[in-house]
């Protein structure tokens, strides 16, 4: 819910910032629309502020997406390379 990813469209850098209130495992991937994973960062027992910063400057324009799971829950966004 407090899920911030900025600037979204972008040329090159996105910024990805949220916080755990509990401890949890966490995964943060981003994929193209094959699905396949461009980047991944998992965290086990996390709790607190989490930021990344996702470079996708070597990567074709298009829309990619991020997934953030976190125990049993998933939230996805769409991110437009520009």
């Amino acid at each position: 819910s407090n899920l911030d990813v900025y600037p979204n469209p972008s040329r090159d850098i996105f910024n990805v910032s949220f916080t755990s209130e509990k401890a949890q495992d966490l995964t943060v991937r981003v994929m193209n629309v094959l699905g396949e994973e461009l980047i991944i960062d998992d965290k086990c027992n996390f709790e607190g502020n989490y930021y990344k910063a996702i470079d996708l400057t070597n990567y074709k324009k298009g829309i990619y997406l991020l997934q953030i799971k976190a125990n049993s829950k998933i939230d996805n966004r769409k991110l437009i390379l520009q």
